[in-house]
């Protein structure tokens, strides 16, 4: 891999990968070190015994193969796409490489500063109309460069990437409200939102926890997010009008 690819991979397991293991299992994410490399270690299918704890791993990746090699593929033009998931082990060599890839464009839908409809496309499913305004509005306003917001929108971001790792498209829409005001809500809060003011709120308000451990979408509607009050806002206190605090007027979270 040549510089610029090693920079993006180094920036897709710090800031996104790494977070969303640790958050997942109740842990700091704060620093993402050369002590904390161990947690993407991943084992060699050729070389690992023949433990229960790999055997999962191993159908899966040559079933993948041996279907993408038949020549029905030749005719049909299906492809099957490895079934990577955030919470599993990693197999090493080129299936780590697809993994990358794989999530770095799952990040691109996502975290980059373009239109919602990119995250649509890429599940080939409509966004509704709170739903695209939410993403636009990440995307737009005019404070989301500065360092407190690039925290609260990685809060977003991983929480989002999450959810999709694990649901898909599957109330995609309501997944994006859940994870704005579960991430912005800390930013409204907050006068200043630094890196351990990001790292303390997930780990007491844990949703990234909360979607690791849901069997369906459906189970994430139990997952308390309580409404905002006008005195509770540190963030905006000049009065003038805020595009993040419109949204959650627009959503019944703010009054």
């Amino acid at each position: 891999m040549g510089t610029t690819s090693s920079n993006e991979l180094a920036h897709l397991f710090a800031f996104y990968l790494y977070r969303v293991r640790q958050w997942a299992e109740g842990k700091s994410a704060r620093y993402f070190g050369k002590e904390d490399v161990d947690i993407f270690k991943g084992v060699n299918l050729e070389r690992v015994g023949q433990f229960p704890y790999v055997k999962s791993l191993r159908i899966a990746h040559h079933f993948v193969d041996d279907y993408n090699n038949q020549y029905q593929r030749k005719i049909d033009g299906q492809r099957m796409v490895f079934p990577f998931h955030l919470d599993q082990m990693i197999i090493n060599g080129r299936r780590f490489f697809e993994m990358a890839e794989h999530y770095q464009k799952l990040v691109a839908a996502i975290a980059v500063e373009e239109s919602a409809s990119k995250l649509a496309m890429l599940h080939d499913k409509a966004l509704t109309t709170r739903a695209v305004k939410i993403l636009s509005t990440l995307n737009i306003y005019k404070n989301r460069h500065r360092t407190g917001d690039r925290y609260v929108r990685a809060m977003f971001d991983c929480a989002l990437i999450f959810y999709i790792d694990k649901f898909g498209s599957q109330e995609l829409s309501l997944a994006i409200e859940k994870c704005f005001i579960w991430a912005y809500r800390c930013r409204i809060r907050q006068q200043v939102v630094q890196l351990a003011t990001m790292d303390n709120y997930v780990l007491e308000h844990n949703l990234i926890r909360a979607i690791r451990d849901a069997h369906q979408p459906a189970d994430l509607h139990a997952f308390y997010l309580p409404n905002m009050s006008s005195k509770e806002n540190k963030n905006n206190r000049t009065g003038s009008k805020d595009e993040l605090v419109e949204l959650f007027r627009e959503m019944n979270y703010y009054v």
